[in-house]
């Protein structure tokens, strides 16, 4: 662990001189960095401290089980004024199913102890469609979220990934998919409950209460530059997506000698660029301001993919609407497939 602290300092000391500081937002996660011994984790928060500006949002990713009041007072005293705790379900078989080590009663004691430090800004992460869940367990767990006062929730549709434990069950028919349809109910219950308890619906998957959205994940939908430090970080920086090593040896051995971590790179010719900053964009509600993809890249969305535009502005599932263009709310579940059809007619 302190190895691997020592390599994430001395990569931000290698892109220290490309960060525009004080920096809006830094966000740590892609894991659960509470996991950390509170020393540890002190350190590291210490190497980003001083890069925050006064009004930037300090961000992390937490498990409910990791959050003690030790270290609550790191996070607090390092200045993070946002956090993000994984709670997933507030159903004890549904965390069982999905391999989390907290149980549903952690879950507030967590938020107490994080509010107790004045942190003032606690979002949660839920999961839909789980195995064997049904539409009113799902609204159970987002009463419960709402029951918690919290500012932020994000809820995902559960995907089986490659290699996982969950998708090796479902390979074997231990665990059934849950229908499309039912899902389909799960995610607008979700829209209808949360607007009615005053989280304001930003992104496709992510709800919040007024000022409190997450910056970070703004800067990423709107395809905006950002640098990522670790094993597997991505960045992207002057139309370059860098992504580095996931091998955690040649992370430590590159950084201890000086050099940056071995990383795949890709300069974004303009087509992609337009397509990826469409995609992103068109998952937030507010959708993308026509004017100012035109300043950045010659044309306006309509012109740059005509094809999809016109299919699918006919359709109603896209909509012109104060200067942007968003997709139809309606769509939401389904946007999948909007996105794919305009990244395929950008071309290789």
């Amino acid at each position: 662990m302190e190895a691997y602290i020592d390599a994430v300092a001395a990569e931000l000391r290698l892109w220290r001189d490309r960060l525009g500081v004080p920096l809006r937002t830094i966000y740590l996660g892609g894991g659960t960095p509470t996991a950390l011994p509170a020393e540890l984790l002190e350190r590291l928060l210490g190497e980003l401290t001083r890069l925050i500006g006064p009004a930037g949002q300090f961000s992390i990713e937490a498990n409910p089980a990791t959050i003690t009041a030790q270290i609550a007072e790191v996070l607090a005293g390092a200045g993070v004024n946002r956090v993000t705790v994984g709670a997933q379900s507030f159903d004890a078989a549904e965390l069982k199913l999905l391999g989390r080590i907290h149980t549903p009663s952690r879950i507030a004691e967590a938020l107490e102890i994080l509010r107790r430090v004045g942190i003032g800004n606690i979002g949660l992460d839920l999961i839909y469609g789980i195995p064997g869940q049904l539409p009113d367990d799902w609204q159970r767990s987002l009463a419960a979220a709402v029951d918690l006062g919290v500012e932020h929730l994000s809820c995902y549709g559960l995907s089986f990934e490659p290699g996982t434990e969950l998708e090796a069950m479902l390979a074997a028919g231990e665990i059934d998919a849950v229908d499309d349809e039912i899902q389909r109910e799960m995610y607008y219950r979700t829209r209808e409950i949360l607007a009615a308890a005053g989280l304001e619906q930003y992104e496709i998957s992510n709800f919040a209460k007024a000022g409190c959205q997450s910056q970070h994940n703004l800067t990423y939908w709107r395809n905006e530059s950002y640098i990522g430090l670790g094993p597997s970080a991505c960045s992207y920086l002057d139309g370059v997506r860098r992504s580095n090593t996931p091998d955690l040896e040649a992370y430590l051995t590159s950084l201890r000698d000086g050099q940056q971590p071995p990383a795949d790179s890709e300069k974004l010719t303009v087509r992609p660029a337009m397509a990826e900053t469409l995609m992103l964009g068109l998952r937030l509600t507010d959708g993308v301001e026509i004017e100012r993809f035109a300043r950045r890249f010659g044309l306006q969305p309509a012109e740059a993919f005509p094809v999809s535009f016109k299919r699918y502005e006919s359709q109603g599932t896209l909509v012109r609407q104060g200067g942007c263009i968003r997709l139809n709310p309606e769509a939401y579940f389904t946007s999948d497939a909007v996105l794919a059809d305009i990244i395929a007619e950008a071309g290789p």
